[in-house]
């Protein structure tokens, strides 16, 4: 079994696929805009979709979305000059990760994250 598609529901389709493309850096892949769906190209290796429906969000997004980027200080300071912030200092896990937290602009958590140490396999 394959997670194929990660769907999240949104108030306005191309503000979140804006807000997509420039933070996260993903593509669209296809785009039924009379029924307000929009998917995104794979992400990553495992090919996990992310597809916006709109529609009215849920309270607090339900979903945190987590992206692994081989260097968490570049992205903070692309993501800075496009005025987009983490809405809480950096942070890092005693599991060996560097984390930043954001907000999409439905209040879905999105986190981007750097591995500092390999990460234990078991």
């Amino acid at each position: 079994m394959t997670l194929h598609m990660v769907e999240l529901t949104v108030a306005d389709v191309a503000r979140s696929a804006e807000w997509y493309r420039d933070v996260c850096g993903l593509t669209a892949e296809l785009t039924d805009e009379p029924n307000g769906f929009l998917l995104f190209a794979a992400c990553g290796n495992a090919g996990t979709r992310i597809a916006l429906k709109r529609g009215t969000p849920p309270a607090g997004g339900g979903v945190r979305l987590h992206f692994l980027v081989p260097d968490l200080t570049a992205e903070l300071v692309r993501l800075t000059a496009c005025n987009i912030h983490p809405e809480s200092d950096l942070k890092t896990s005693p599991e060996g990760y560097r984390r930043a937290a954001f907000r999409d602009p439905d209040g879905h958590a999105v986190t981007l994250f750097e591995w500092v140490r390999s990460p234990i396999s078991g």
